[in-house]
């Protein structure tokens, strides 16, 4: 070690003249920009094979690719002629004269073939159709071994056995068999995502010569028309693969999206708010059918969900752009895994507007995950036996009349409205309705198809059950009413018509010099808000105005909370993205809390607010605002067919 270090310090020492490198050393090199690991061998022999219009694809692999590797297809093939030329750099059947610019294949054979010739011992066996004989070629360290005939249907096999055997230093710095599994079957879903129209298969050999099945998406027939875990609502044909490759509970809980015009056609699937990862890995993104990893298109999404999902998850999504090849360099790097849009912003904003626009557009839909969580904590958390043997029940003193007396006037008895602020001149929601309101009966509501239902029960002080056609739902007063507040105050902010109300003797706050630099940092946009604050010396700040929707709060614990927001932010450019935390935190503190009981016309009020209100089916933070769960569900609960 401390030659090494030497050696680097004492670096000017070792001048050397330049020379050409030999053609072997330069193609092992070369090998390694395209050849990482078994996955990007595995993405480089797919994609010839989807180049060369297979219908099938076959993968089975060794040890996580580093024994063997193989990829066969029912595609055009390879004549015996081509076969030697295939192998060689710079050959290929995807490009002519000045097309690199205008790229529609995967990839260049003369490229990828090459580069896996040099990093395993390589044997391909072909077929064309015209061909009454199949021909298998050996190659190793980029040289042609032989070239004979051998058996084969229509199509090709290519195998990679002991990769990286010529350079052990790489093949010491690949991961463990099942991390490099894990990153082949990754490579796997997004090329199967994006061809639909192809069968892939997936196989692991085990060191004894057994095999399993890892994945084998079929292409979708008459047998799956039926399917019931595919994405709902929705005719795209992407919609079969990706309940194949995500699954049934994902499916469930994916909204289809669609943007298209005469320059850019944006499609695909995205997560409710409220179903979401603990990473992004589940984010595959897809341009001109060629699956990349771009943190400008991960940012998109980011921002798109910024309002909506909790801090440290990530949604799932499946998108596919498409826009005209010279608007997009593919070429950015070998692997063809990065590109580069002439249009960044156009992208962005198309992907953003477009997120919103359909989270907008199902507000009142929430995730299949928390109602069948709730259905499993029913099944798992009721003592039948305890309940059973309990024989000194009361049940006359839980019904007594004085019991029901006290409940109904704790219902009723109200000491201000709940919905003071919606009726306020910056709310459209009156109240004046309350007698029509209640003299509906629930099925003459339900007829008019209100997605929330209309309130039932009002329990433990903060959760309003609701009666739908199809079940119940579950709703949280203050994570419901939080959203409402939030969606209402971003309006009024950008309208710049907050209703303020004056202090009656303005409060000074210490806040420290680091906290009140970052608030009056802001101090132009607390105005928009309804908050007046001026400087009181260099730590404290005079609080003269609040917003009229807080209504009577602690100044302090308040001007402090929003400090901390600002601080937390500050890694945040963007000043509108800051301010939106600002207003989710003024929401927060303006919204109804727990313990605040409602009488059946404000639970009706809120409803019907939420059913209007953008993005009502989560709230600020990302929590769902409502549970559904449906009546057949209910009544498995009950064993009832």
């Amino acid at each position: 070690m401390n030659n090494l270090t030497d050696n680097i310090l004492n670096r000017k020492s070792f001048k050397r003249p330049i020379v050409k490198l030999d053609e072997k050393i330069a193609n092992q090199i070369a090998a390694g920009e395209v050849i990482e690991r078994p996955a990007a061998i595995v993405k480089e022999l797919v994609e010839n094979s989807i180049d060369a219009g297979a219908n099938s694809i076959e993968i089975l692999v060794s040890q996580g690719g580093k024994s063997i590797i193989q990829v066969k297809d029912d595609g055009w093939g390879i004549s015996k002629d081509e076969l030697p030329t295939a192998v060689c750099r710079h050959a290929t059947s995807k490009l002519i004269d000045n097309e690199i610019s205008n790229v529609n294949t995967y990839g260049f054979r003369g490229e990828a073939l090459p580069s896996i010739g040099c990093s395993g011992r390589l044997n391909i066996k072909s077929k064309i159709d015209k061909s009454e004989d199949a021909w298998e070629i050996f190659v190793e360290n980029d040289k042609i071994i032989e070239l004979i005939p051998t058996s084969l249907n229509n199509g090709t096999c290519v195998e990679v056995r002991d990769l990286f055997f010529k350079t052990p230093a790489r093949l010491k710095f690949l991961k463990s068999d099942k991390i490099e599994m894990q990153s082949i079957f990754d490579v796997f879903k997004r090329l199967s995502l994006i061809n639909p129209n192809i069968s892939f298969s997936l196989r692991e050999l085990s060191a004894n010569g057994g095999g399993k099945s890892i994945a084998n998406y079929p292409v979708k027939s008459s047998n799956f028309d039926n399917i019931k875990h595919a994405p709902s609502n929705d005719n795209n044909k992407y919609s079969f693969r990706v309940s194949q490759v995500l699954g049934r509970e994902i499916s469930q809980n994916l909204l289809p999206i669609s943007l298209s015009n005469e320059d850019l056609s944006i499609e695909g699937f995205i997560s409710l708010p409220t179903f979401s990862r603990s990473n992004s890995l589940q984010q595959y993104f897809f341009v001109n059918g060629r699956p990349v990893w771009d943190k400008n298109l991960t940012t998109a999404v980011r921002v798109s969900y910024s309002d909506f999902i909790m801090k440290g998850r990530y949604p799932i999504t499946v998108i596919f752009i498409n826009c005209p090849t010279d608007s997009v360099d593919a070429n950015v790097h070998p692997a063809k895994t990065e590109v580069r849009f002439q249009n960044l912003n156009y992208i962005k904003n198309s992907i953003i507007s477009i997120i919103k626009s359909t989270i907008a557009n199902h507000n009142t839909k929430t995730s299949t995950a928390v109602s069948e969580g709730m259905m499993h904590a029913f099944k798992n958390n009721i003592d039948f036996e305890n309940l059973s043997n309990n024989k000194e029940i009361n049940l006359r003193g839980s019904f007594s009349n004085s019991n029901k007396k006290k409940n109904r006037e704790e219902f009723t008895n109200f000491s201000e409205p709940f919905f003071k602020d919606l009726s306020s001149r910056n709310y459209q929601y009156k109240l004046s309705d309350e007698k029509n309101i209640n003299e509906i009966n629930l099925e003459e509501k339900n007829e008019k198809g209100l997605p929330l239902g209309s309130p039932v029960a009002h329990i433990h002080e903060n959760y309003i059950i609701s009666q739908t056609n199809e079940g119940i739902v579950l709703i949280d007063q203050h994570a419901a009413h939080e959203r409402i507040v939030y969606e209402k105050l971003k309006t009024l902010f950008k309208q710049e018509n907050v209703a303020t109300q004056a202090l009656l003797i303005p409060e000074i706050i210490e806040l420290g010099y680091e906290r009140t630099t970052v608030v009056l940092d802001f101090n132009d946009d607390f105005e928009r808000l309804g908050i007046i604050l001026e400087p009181f010396g260099k730590k404290s700040i005079c609080v003269r105005s609040l917003p009229e929707i807080l209504g009577q709060i602690n100044s302090t614990v308040f001007l402090n909370d929003l400090a901390d927001e600002l601080l937390e932010c500050d890694n945040i450019s963007v000043v509108e993205e800051k301010i939106e935390k600002v207003i989710s935190k003024i929401a927060c503190h303006g919204s109804v809390r727990s313990g605040r009981k409602l009488n059946s016309s404000e639970m009706s009020v809120l409803l019907r607010t939420m059913e209007t209100t953008p993005f009502s089916n989560q709230c600020n933070h990302g929590r769902p605002t409502f549970i559904e769960l449906k009546l057949k569900d209910i009544e498995k609960l009950f064993n009832r067919n």
